[in-house]
């Protein structure tokens, strides 16, 4: 799978080269990101618009143009959301180029936060410090609120701080204090105020899958003995709908599924 999840601080502290974004992890010309939409552009004739997404770690924009307007259209500020793009340069500033785009809750934040660290830390990478490893999002509510400076379409390009400061961790003990702040486990004499939604967050949090590329492809992969939907695999695999498309993606560019409609189907051979 093509796409390499970063925080946004690594992308824009990345070199461009006109085709590919050389980063800490290598060169890399897609990337994938979660963050909290805080700022939205739209220019008067609805040509061009612009999404600001902040991971706590940076800031960084989304710019679609023609027919990527009405599809960006329906995200608005404060939405929680998992971006893939292609990396592009304009102006001494890096942004996105939007090549799918969802809402997410709050719960798969945190499991997308554990996603990354462990990838980081497997690669002896310093782990930029975010909102969640100073304090607990809420499960069910809004995810962390962050205070990004707005930037406007006429302001130039300031250059981004470098100032935040960075820790390592064992991957145990990276996980295991994650878990600790975002679960908010309650007191024993407190058990009784749980709610069921809060017990349904927990389950959705414990059953939401976190695998590699290879092996969200031979997941999708070995799940298609029949032909199969898009929401049917999403639904039999427990992976979320990104790591799906692009499985399928994959697969199609690499000749082994054909698509009919809506349904996918191995390759006969």
């Amino acid at each position: 799978m093509t796409a390499k999840k970063l925080y946004i601080r690594h992308i824009v502290e990345g070199v461009y080269d006109r085709s590919q974004l050389d980063t800490i992890f290598g060169k890399v010309s897609e990337v994938r990101i979660v963050g909290t939409l805080v700022d939205t552009f739209l220019t008067d004739d609805q040509s061009y618009t612009s999404l600001t997404v902040d991971d706590g770690t940076e800031t960084i924009r989304v710019k679609g143009w023609r027919q990527d307007v009405e599809r960006l259209a329906q995200f608005h500020p404060g939405d929680l959301v998992d971006i893939v793009g292609k990396v592009r340069e304009y102006n001494d500033e890096i942004y996105l180029s939007p090549q799918i785009i969802s809402k997410i809750t709050p719960n798969k934040w945190i499991l997308r936060e554990l996603d990354l660290m462990k990838v980081y830390i497997q690669s002896d990478v310093a782990v930029p410090l975010t909102p969640s490893q100073g304090q607990s999002p809420e499960l069910v509510q809004q995810p962390p609120s962050p205070q990004p400076q707005r930037v406007s379409e006429q302001e130039k390009s300031a250059p981004k701080s470098r100032n935040q400061p960075e820790h390592r961790m064992s991957a145990q003990k990276a996980v295991g204090e994650q878990a600790e702040s975002s679960s908010h486990a309650p007191l024993e004499s407190d058990k009784s105020k749980v709610s069921f939604e809060e017990k349904e967050s927990i389950e959705e949090i414990e059953e939401f899958n976190i695998l590699e590329g290879d092996e969200v492809v031979e997941t999708v992969l070995g799940l298609l003995k029949e032909e199969m939907t898009k929401d049917d695999l999403i639904t039999q695999s427990g992976l979320d709908e990104i790591d799906v498309e692009l499985a399928l993606r994959e697969l199609l560019d690499e000749g082994l599924l054909i698509k009919e409609g809506e349904r996918y189907k191995k390759k006969s051979p």
